[in-house]
């Protein structure tokens, strides 16, 4: 079993994730989707989640859908290392 490591963009993110959510659905929704993603880099590190590579932008990177958003992550030896948490909606190449 690995583990995941939050780099300081993908903190950011899911601060920003829970501040927006908090504004327009409350506390408890927040908790609720936060806690999702935060399931999904432990399933990742796990290995039991399944991804899709992101090699088109940019090389070693893989992506998994939570919800509304995207996380853009690597392998670094057995470490996931998420790169992004960024909205589905968001221009991808620019923010990455």
């Amino acid at each position: 079993m690995g583990s995941y490591a939050l780099s300081p963009a993908a903190q950011a993110d899911l601060e920003d994730i829970w501040d927006y959510t908090v504004r327009r659905w409350g506390e408890a929704q927040a908790e609720d989707y936060t806690r999702n993603i935060q399931a999904a880099c432990e399933a990742l590190s796990e290995g039991t989640m399944i991804s899709r590579s992101a090699e088109e932008i940019r090389a070693g990177y893989r992506k998994v859908t939570v919800g509304s958003h995207v996380m853009f992550f690597r392998m670094q030896s057995d470490v996931v290392e998420i790169i992004r948490i960024l909205h589905q909606s968001m221009d991808v190449e620019r923010h990455l």
